[in-house]
Order: structure tokens, then C-alpha cells, then sequence
């Protein structure tokens, strides 16, 4: 009988912790919250043929288009199942075990994961209220101290949220190059600001930026990202990658929103107007309300140290959210925001639990 490998045994793997979450207003996992419009959905199934279901994916047309819109050459790029799985592939291609690798935490859970895997080391730069207003020089010190293989960034970092400028992601690439570390840039929420390193990618070798279609465009049920960096990093990637990076039905769909960005660029302006909104109407109600440059809030419960009784009362009207632990405080609520409409909602139920 096959004996599991060693790593695998380290990794313990937890379900969602809710499993029926249709029905309900999904506001927990940094989701499009809305419902897409009926004429959309059916405009999309209708350019879904016989072809597309029979035969092997064609992904020429699609690299070409999204090389297109972001400005870079097609081979600059990957596709993968989503942006954990270009993460889970930069592990697989360069990790070695006992590497060590530099992130940020509360963050990705997955890093810790695939550390365990690969039987590297994780450093972790514990965030909270104190470390965000001096997180660029401490992020600094902590690479120079740690001297990591591989720095994973989500700029900005959810659920606390903290980012680097564009002189600053130039800084960190610099540091990075000079001690041989590769420099992954998660950029989940680019569209939701403007904060992006693709342009680093001419100058520095070291930096892979991530990227995926599951928040501003609300893709996130058909798992497809993709992976920029220079045409070494990328070759060297795709040479564990499968024989077609995403399926022919997901071509299709990625496809209809890149000709459509208007259906992307409304929902952002829209959670625009749901951040203002929410942090408008809160501050008269002991809540402090933290980010800026994504689809998410995390609220603070100013006069309560648990936020989980009003987590389970918003639960019972149909509201998820989710309840974050900030150094080893539980008094916060981490919200994905949606259209005004819904958003609006959320607010109602939220004063008539806290007033």
C-alpha cells in the first residue's frame, strides 16, 4: 500500500462554515453579491454551442484579447484556476523544502497551507491597528531580517487592510531582487483602485503579479485567473501547467466580459457608492469602519468585545458575513459590499441590532 507523503499529513483542510448559502445575501467571501442581470446570463448561454462542449478548449483567441486589454504581450501571461491556483503553481515551480516564505497575516489562508506542503518555512507579519500606519517600514525590516525566497503580497491585504504606492511596490521590488527573492504581487482587487505593479514587470525580474476574474468582474464560480510576469517566469511555470490552463466554456465566458467591461466598470462604481454609504450612515453608531480599496469593509464593534451575536442575528435575516479575529480581538465583521440596494439593506438590519 502507498504511504502518504509527510507533507500531506500536515495539512489540515477546513470547510466552509456555512454549506447552504443560497437564498442568502453573500457578503462573507469577497464575492460579486448581486445576481447578474437575466439578459446577460442569457446572451452568455446562448454563445455556448455543441462545439464548445465536444471538443478540447481553443486559447489562442482568449490570450490574445486579455494581452490586449492589459496591455502586455501574450507571453507575459497565464492563465489558471483561479488566482490560488497561479499561487499554488508559483509554490509547485519554485518551493523547495525549508525555502522560506514572507507574507502578511490576517491574509490569504492558503499560504500556511502550502508552506505545510512543500515543508517550507512561513513567516508571517501579524497586522493590526497599530502596524498599519508604519506596515511599509516594517515590511521592510521584516524582509531584510527574514530573507525570504518568496514575498506574497496582496495589495491592498484584506480582511485588514493596509497597500504599497507605486514608489513603494518599486522599493519592495528592489529590495527583493537584491537578496534573490521572488516578489509575488496579488493584485485581486486591482479594479477597485489603482494600485498595480504590472509596469515593474519590464524592469524587475523577480515580480509575478496575480490577478483574477472572481471579484470585480463577479466570476468567481467559474475559477479562472491568470498570472503576468516576464516570459522566463512564466515558461518556467508553464512547465507543470495542464494541457489547457481553463475549459472551453469558461473561454466563453471570460470572453462575452472582456467585450462587455461596462457590466464590470458599473458593479465597481456601484460598490463605490455602497463604501460611502456604509461609512456614512455607521458613525453615529459606535462602529469603526476600516478599507478603502476593495469590495470589502471590516467593521469594529467600538462598545462590544465579540462581534458574533450580531453575526448570528444577521445570519437569521439572511445576511452572511463574517465574524475576523484582529490580534486576538473578537469585536469585528468582515462585509463584502454589493450594489447600494442591497447594501442599504445590510445597513437597516445592522442599526436596528446595534442602536
Amino acid at each position: 500500500m502507498l504511504k502518504l507523503k509527510n507533507s500531506i499529513n500536515l495539512v489540515k483542510r477546513v470547510p466552509h462554515f456555512i454549506s447552504k448559502r443560497k437564498g442568502m445575501y453573500t457578503m462573507e467571501r469577497n464575492e460579486r453579491v448581486d445576481d447578474f442581470e437575466k439578459k446577460t446570463l442569457k446572451k452568455i448561454f446562448k454563445s455556448i454551442n455543441s462545439f464548445d462542449l465536444r471538443t478540447y478548449p481553443t486559447l489562442d483567441n482568449i490570450y490574445l484579447k486579455l494581452a490586449n486589454w492589459l496591455g502586455v504581450k501574450e507571453e507575459n501571461l497565464l492563465l489558471t484556476e483561479g488566482a490560488d491556483g497561479g499561487l499554488l503553481k508559483i509554490f509547485s515551480t519554485y518551493m523547495e523544502p525549508k525555502s522560506r516564505f514572507l507574507t502578511l497575516t490576517p491574509g490569504f489562508l492558503m499560504y500556511p497551507v502550502y508552506c505545510s506542503m512543500f515543508k517550507s518555512k512561513c513567516y508571517e507579519i501579524n497586522l493590526n491597528e497599530k502596524s498599519q500606519r508604519g506596515y511599509f517600514e516594517n515590511l521592510k525590516k521584516e524582509i531584510k531580517s527574514k530573507k525570504p525566497h518568496i514575498l506574497a503580497l496582496a495589495n491592498p491585504n484584506q480582511p485588514m487592510e493596509v497597500y504599497l504606492n507605486k514608489k513603494q511596490l518599486e522599493e519592495i521590488c528592489k529590495l527583493t531582487k537584491k537578496i534573490k527573492c521572488l516578489f509575488v504581487l496579488d493584485e485581486a482587487y486591482y479594479h477597485f483602485n489603482d494600485l498595480t505593479g504590472i509596469k515593474l514587470i519590464k524592469k524587475f525580474n523577480n515580480l509575478v503579479v496575480v490577478r483574477t476574474f472572481s471579484k470585480a468582474f463577479g466570476l468567481a464560480g467559474i475559477r479562472v485567473g491568470y498570472l503576468i510576469s516576464n516570459k522566463k517566469i512564466i515558461d518556467d511555470i508553464k512547465s507543470i501547467k495542464p494541457i489547457y490552463e481553463i475549459n472551453g466554456i469558461n473561454v466563453k465566458i471570460v470572453d462575452y466580459f472582456l467585450k462587455n467591461l461596462n457590466i464590470m466598470k458599473r458593479y465597481v462604481l456601484e460598490v463605490s457608492k455602497s463604501r460611502k454609504m456604509i461609512k456614512e450612515k455607521l458613525k453615529k453608531f459606535n462602529v469603526e469602519i476600516f478599507g478603502d480599496k476593495s469590495n470589502t469593509v471590516m467593521l469594529k464593534f467600538l462598545k462590544i468585545s465579540d462581534a458574533k451575536p450580531i453575526y448570528e442575528k444577521l445570519l437569521k435575516s439572511k445576511f452572511l458575513t463574517k465574524p475576523v479575529k484582529v490580534d486576538n480581538n473578537d469585536n469585528y465583521l468582515r462585509v463584502t459590499l454589493g450594489s447600494t440596494k442591497i447594501t442599504s439593506k445590510f445597513i437597516n438590519k445592522l442599526i436596528s441590532i446595534v442602536k
